[in-house]
C-alpha cells in the first residue's frame, strides 16, 4: 500500500490534454480585451449562468472566480498570466481539484492569425487518479467528451468575441464546424 501511495502522489506525473483551435475574426488586441475580462465566461461557455470574481483583483495572476451552473459552481484561479496572449487557470473547488481529476487546468492561448484575425487555442489539461489505469481512462474515456466540450466553448467564444453578444446553443452549433481538434500528446 505504501508503494501505491508513493506512485499515486508523484507530483511530476505528466498532464494529459484535450486541445481545440479556431480563428476569430477580430484583431488580437480586441480578442485580448475580451479574454482578459475574467468576469465574462458565462457569455460563451455552455451551461454557465453567471461568473463571480471572488478575489480582490479582477484579472492577472492570482485572480479567482466562481463560475455557476444554476446554484452549483466551480472555482477557477489564474496560475499563469501571459499579457496580451492568454492565461492558465486551475479548476478547483476549495483546495481540491475539479473531480474526478488530481489536477485540472484550462489554457487560453491567443496569437495573431492575420491583421484582423486571432487564432484561439483552448486546452483542458488534466491528471487522472489511479496511475496507469487513470491515464488509460483519460485517453480512452475522458479526452473525447472534453474535446466536444472544448469545441462548444471555442464556438461560443467565436460568437461572443465577434458580436459582443451572449452565445446561445444555436450559435455554438452553427459555429462548431469552424473549430478543429488538435492532436495532443498522451
Amino acid at each position: 500500500m505504501l508503494i501505491w501511495r508513493r506512485r499515486r502522489m508523484q507530483p511530476d506525473a505528466p498532464l494529459q490534454q484535450a486541445l481545440v483551435t479556431t480563428v476569430i475574426d477580430v484583431p488580437l488586441s480586441a480578442a485580448w480585451a475580451r479574454l482578459e475580462d475574467f468576469s465574462a465566461a458565462h457569455y460563451y461557455v455552455p451551461r454557465l449562468t453567471a461568473t463571480e470574481i471572488v478575489s480582490a483583483q479582477s484579472s492577472g495572476l492570482g485572480a479567482h472566480r466562481r463560475v455557476y451552473s444554476g446554484k452549483t459552481y466551480l472555482e477557477e484561479t489564474i496560475i499563469e498570466w501571459n499579457e496580451g496572449s492568454g492565461f492558465v487557470i486551475r479548476l478547483h473547488k476549495g483546495s481540491k481539484p475539479m473531480p474526478p481529476f488530481r489536477d485540472a487546468r484550462f489554457v487560453y492561448a491567443l496569437s495573431e492569425e492575420g491583421p484582423e484575425q486571432t487564432r484561439v487555442n483552448l486546452a483542458l489539461q488534466f491528471l487522472m487518479p489511479l496511475g496507469g489505469v487513470g491515464r488509460w481512462l483519460g485517453a480512452n474515456l475522458i479526452k473525447s467528451p472534453m474535446e466536444k466540450q472544448l469545441v462548444q466553448v471555442a464556438a461560443g467564444m467565436k460568437h461572443y468575441y465577434e458580436t459582443g453578444e451572449l452565445a446561445t446553443d444555436a450559435d455554438r452549433k452553427r459555429l462548431a464546424g469552424t473549430v478543429s481538434t488538435a492532436p495532443a500528446d498522451d
